[in-house]
Protein backbone atom coordinates (compact mmCIF):
# COMPACT_ATOMS: atom_id res chain seq x y z
CA UNK A 1 0.00 0.00 0.00
CA UNK A 2 1.33 3.55 -1.27
CA UNK A 3 1.74 5.64 1.50
CA UNK A 4 0.19 8.68 0.91
CA UNK A 5 1.85 12.14 1.56
CA UNK A 6 -0.14 14.85 3.41
CA UNK A 7 0.62 18.09 3.91
CA UNK A 8 -0.30 19.84 7.05
CA UNK A 9 -2.24 23.11 5.63
CA UNK A 10 -2.00 25.46 7.85
CA UNK A 11 -5.11 27.54 8.80
CA UNK A 12 -5.10 31.04 8.61
CA UNK A 13 -7.81 32.99 10.67
CA UNK A 14 -8.53 36.12 9.79
CA UNK A 15 -8.75 38.77 12.50
CA UNK A 16 -11.83 40.54 13.31
CA UNK A 17 -10.58 43.72 12.12
CA UNK A 18 -9.79 42.35 8.77
CA UNK A 19 -13.08 40.53 8.33
CA UNK A 20 -15.38 42.54 6.05
CA UNK A 21 -18.03 44.04 9.11
CA UNK A 22 -21.70 44.03 7.94
CA UNK A 23 -22.76 47.51 7.50
CA UNK A 24 -26.21 48.39 9.63
CA UNK A 25 -28.08 51.66 8.03
CA UNK A 26 -29.59 53.21 11.23
CA UNK A 27 -32.86 54.57 9.81
CA UNK A 28 -34.81 57.35 11.47
CA UNK A 29 -38.04 57.69 9.81
CA UNK A 30 -40.26 60.78 10.06
CA UNK A 31 -43.63 60.18 11.83
CA UNK A 32 -46.21 62.05 14.14
CA UNK A 33 -47.59 61.22 17.61
CA UNK A 34 -51.59 60.78 18.64
CA UNK A 35 -50.49 64.76 20.24
CA UNK A 36 -49.27 66.38 16.91
CA UNK A 37 -45.99 66.59 17.64
CA UNK A 38 -43.51 66.05 14.90
CA UNK A 39 -40.93 63.03 15.88
CA UNK A 40 -38.28 61.08 14.26
CA UNK A 41 -38.14 57.83 15.66
CA UNK A 42 -35.44 54.70 14.90
CA UNK A 43 -36.42 51.60 12.70
CA UNK A 44 -34.83 48.03 12.61
CA UNK A 45 -31.59 48.29 11.30
CA UNK A 46 -30.82 47.14 7.79
CA UNK A 47 -28.01 44.98 6.33
CA UNK A 48 -28.07 45.80 2.75
CA UNK A 49 -29.43 49.58 1.99
CA UNK A 50 -30.18 50.34 -1.13
CA UNK A 51 -29.63 53.31 -3.06
CA UNK A 52 -30.66 56.35 -1.90
CA UNK A 53 -32.56 54.73 1.13
CA UNK A 54 -31.58 57.84 3.39
CA UNK A 55 -32.65 60.31 1.13
CA UNK A 56 -36.37 60.09 2.52
CA UNK A 57 -35.67 59.83 5.69
CA UNK A 58 -33.09 62.75 5.49
CA UNK A 59 -35.19 65.14 3.77
CA UNK A 60 -37.94 64.99 6.14
CA UNK A 61 -36.16 64.66 9.20
CA UNK A 62 -34.30 67.77 8.36
CA UNK A 63 -37.84 69.19 7.49
CA UNK A 64 -39.17 68.03 11.16
CA UNK A 65 -35.88 69.18 13.05
CA UNK A 66 -36.40 73.10 11.20
CA UNK A 67 -39.92 72.80 11.88
CA UNK A 68 -39.34 71.82 15.84
CA UNK A 69 -36.49 74.26 16.80
CA UNK A 70 -38.79 76.62 14.74
CA UNK A 71 -41.43 76.27 17.08
CA UNK A 72 -39.09 75.83 20.06
CA UNK A 73 -37.71 79.49 19.43
CA UNK A 74 -40.85 80.83 18.83
CA UNK A 75 -42.25 79.57 22.39
CA UNK A 76 -39.28 81.10 24.03
CA UNK A 77 -39.57 84.34 22.23
CA UNK A 78 -43.42 84.62 22.71
CA UNK A 79 -42.63 84.34 26.35
CA UNK A 80 -40.63 87.40 26.00
CA UNK A 81 -43.14 89.11 24.04
CA UNK A 82 -41.48 88.22 20.61
CA UNK A 83 -41.93 85.85 17.72
CA UNK A 84 -38.96 84.27 14.92
CA UNK A 85 -40.65 86.72 12.20
CA UNK A 86 -39.60 90.19 14.47
CA UNK A 87 -36.49 88.73 15.60
CA UNK A 88 -35.90 87.48 11.68
CA UNK A 89 -36.59 90.45 10.35
CA UNK A 90 -34.70 92.92 12.70
CA UNK A 91 -31.39 90.53 12.13
CA UNK A 92 -31.58 90.91 8.29
CA UNK A 93 -32.59 94.87 8.68
CA UNK A 94 -29.15 94.69 10.62
CA UNK A 95 -27.78 92.44 7.84
CA UNK A 96 -28.40 94.96 4.84
CA UNK A 97 -28.00 97.83 6.61
CA UNK A 98 -30.05 101.12 5.85
CA UNK A 99 -30.00 99.91 1.72
CA UNK A 100 -33.04 97.86 1.68
CA UNK A 101 -36.36 98.51 1.20
CA UNK A 102 -39.58 96.44 2.44
CA UNK A 103 -39.18 94.86 -1.44
CA UNK A 104 -36.15 93.87 -1.68
CA UNK A 105 -36.10 92.57 2.61
CA UNK A 106 -39.10 90.57 1.24
CA UNK A 107 -37.07 89.09 -1.93
CA UNK A 108 -33.92 88.43 0.30
CA UNK A 109 -35.44 86.76 3.01
CA UNK A 110 -37.67 84.51 1.12
CA UNK A 111 -41.32 85.88 2.60
CA UNK A 112 -44.30 87.39 0.67
CA UNK A 113 -44.07 91.72 0.66
CA UNK A 114 -47.84 91.27 2.72
CA UNK A 115 -46.30 89.38 5.32
CA UNK A 116 -43.38 91.07 5.55
CA UNK A 117 -45.51 94.46 5.78
CA UNK A 118 -47.28 93.14 8.63
CA UNK A 119 -44.36 92.95 10.62
CA UNK A 120 -42.96 96.03 9.50
CA UNK A 121 -45.88 97.69 11.02
CA UNK A 122 -45.90 96.02 14.22
CA UNK A 123 -41.97 97.14 14.53
CA UNK A 124 -42.48 100.57 13.40
CA UNK A 125 -45.35 101.07 15.77
CA UNK A 126 -43.27 99.50 18.54
CA UNK A 127 -40.85 102.67 17.58
CA UNK A 128 -38.28 99.57 16.60
CA UNK A 129 -37.76 100.68 13.05
CA UNK A 130 -38.66 103.82 10.89
CA UNK A 131 -38.89 104.06 6.95
CA UNK A 132 -37.74 106.93 5.08
CA UNK A 133 -37.18 107.85 2.05
CA UNK A 134 -34.53 106.46 -0.19
CA UNK A 135 -32.26 108.20 -2.93
CA UNK A 136 -33.35 107.20 -5.85
CA UNK A 137 -37.02 106.25 -5.71
CA UNK A 138 -38.71 108.35 -3.23
CA UNK A 139 -41.60 105.66 -2.97
CA UNK A 140 -39.20 102.76 -1.71
CA UNK A 141 -39.03 103.45 1.72
CA UNK A 142 -35.45 102.08 3.13
CA UNK A 143 -35.61 100.49 6.74
CA UNK A 144 -33.45 101.71 9.42
CA UNK A 145 -33.44 100.94 13.03
CA UNK A 146 -34.06 103.18 15.91
CA UNK A 147 -31.98 103.15 18.86
CA UNK A 148 -34.66 101.53 20.51
CA UNK A 149 -33.64 98.20 18.36
CA UNK A 150 -30.26 97.41 20.31
CA UNK A 151 -31.82 96.54 23.34
CA UNK A 152 -34.20 94.34 21.94
CA UNK A 153 -31.95 92.64 19.91
CA UNK A 154 -29.39 91.77 22.83
CA UNK A 155 -32.58 90.58 24.33
CA UNK A 156 -33.43 88.08 21.48
CA UNK A 157 -30.07 87.03 20.62
CA UNK A 158 -29.82 86.07 24.53
CA UNK A 159 -32.75 84.20 24.00
CA UNK A 160 -32.02 82.44 20.89
CA UNK A 161 -28.14 81.73 22.18
CA UNK A 162 -29.70 79.94 25.46
CA UNK A 163 -31.63 77.84 22.77
CA UNK A 164 -28.90 77.11 20.33
CA UNK A 165 -26.76 75.91 23.38
CA UNK A 166 -29.51 73.78 24.75
CA UNK A 167 -30.33 72.39 20.93
CA UNK A 168 -26.74 71.41 20.29
CA UNK A 169 -25.60 70.35 24.02
CA UNK A 170 -23.61 66.75 22.98
CA UNK A 171 -23.24 67.71 19.32
CA UNK A 172 -19.50 68.22 18.70
CA UNK A 173 -17.97 70.48 16.30
CA UNK A 174 -16.58 67.52 13.85
CA UNK A 175 -20.06 66.58 13.87
CA UNK A 176 -21.47 69.81 13.15
CA UNK A 177 -18.96 70.93 10.77
CA UNK A 178 -19.98 67.40 8.77
CA UNK A 179 -23.57 68.69 8.37
CA UNK A 180 -22.42 71.83 7.42
CA UNK A 181 -20.73 70.24 4.95
CA UNK A 182 -24.18 68.26 4.13
CA UNK A 183 -25.80 71.95 3.90
CA UNK A 184 -23.11 73.22 1.43
CA UNK A 185 -24.06 70.32 -0.89
CA UNK A 186 -27.88 70.71 -0.96
CA UNK A 187 -28.00 74.57 -1.28
CA UNK A 188 -25.04 74.12 -4.00
CA UNK A 189 -27.80 71.31 -5.33
CA UNK A 190 -30.62 73.83 -4.81
CA UNK A 191 -28.73 76.38 -6.94
CA UNK A 192 -28.27 74.28 -10.18
CA UNK A 193 -31.76 73.61 -9.88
Amino acid sequence: MARRNKKKHKTVRKSPAAAPKKRHTVRWMPDVTQSGELVLRRTQPTTQPQSGDMNYPFSQGLTFVARRWRNLMNDELRAAGQSQARWGTLYWITVFGDTVNQTELAGRIGVEQQTLGRVLRDLESAGVITRVSGDGDRRAKVIRLTAAAEPLMRKINAIQDRVRAQLLNGISRRELEACMGVFAKILSNIDRH
